[in-house]
């Protein structure tokens, strides 16, 4: 029988212009033996962003310009590349049974060269309107 469950979940706020709700999908269908765990962005208006914040149960996640030591028994696993308003990511999970998103900033190039060599590009649906 297929799953489905949310797995890493997080708030990103850009510039405090631009609101974004970053939600894992992880699908499993064992006799099949597929598991697919896509990355869907949405982005969200500022008092939907601080509805879901004030709720206490869904990370800030803050852009790094490194990625984070991977402790023993951790995966750091690549999702997918985003952008907004000319600023570059790639987004990481961070998986340890309470899997988080780590996003680090990236240049325009490095971005251009993860899309054309096939990393899946996460392009924001608008939860707004």
């Amino acid at each position: 029988m297929a799953s489905f469950e949310i797995g890493a979940r997080g708030l990103f706020n850009f510039r405090n212009e631009r609101f974004f709700l970053l939600v894992e999908d992880e699908i499993t269908i064992p006799e099949k033996g597929v598991e697919i765990d896509p990355v869907n962005i949405y982005e969200i208006d500022q008092q939907t962003f601080n509805f879901i914040r004030d709720e206490g149960d869904t990370p800030i996640v803050v852009p790094r310009f490194n990625l984070p030591p991977v402790p023993p028994g951790f995966e750091l696993e690549r999702k997918c590349i985003f952008t907004v308003d000319n600023s570059y990511f790639v987004i990481y999970e961070l998986e340890n049974g309470t899997d988080n998103f780590v996003m680090l900033r990236i240049s325009a190039a490095l971005f251009n060269s993860l899309r054309n060599s096939g990393v899946r590009e996460c392009v924001p649906q608008d939860f707004i309107n």
